[in-house]
């Protein structure tokens, strides 16, 4: 296995593993609506899932037809973005509301 493989398989299992733990913790403040928390886990466990399967491909042509599944999976780079100005939204509204007299 390559070093780069190896690194994807074991980062989205750590992912895997944190993503996990962060929904047991939303569970139990229940806050966040169970089924957005499922859906959550489902969508962050499949690159994960997607790779470990690409691994054991059998021909060249079913491993690039799994590892663009696992392109796929992992196209989320607008999704940083919206959590970024989620947080400093959220972080200056309650800074705001902090320093109301």
């Amino acid at each position: 296995m390559s070093g780069a493989r190896r690194d994807l398989v074991e980062r989205s299992s750590v992912f895997s593993a944190r993503l996990l733990a962060f929904s047991v913790n939303e569970r139990k403040r229940g806050v966040v609506p169970y089924s957005l928390l499922q859906q959550a886990l489902r969508a962050g466990t499949a690159i994960g899932a997607h790779s470990a399967e690409a691994q054991s491909a059998i021909t060249r042509r079913h491993l690039i037809e799994q590892s663009a599944l696992c392109a796929n999976a992992t196209d989320v780079s607008w999704l940083y973005g919206e959590v970024t100005e989620f947080v400093a939204i959220l972080s200056a509204s309650v800074k705001r509301l902090r320093d109301l007299p």
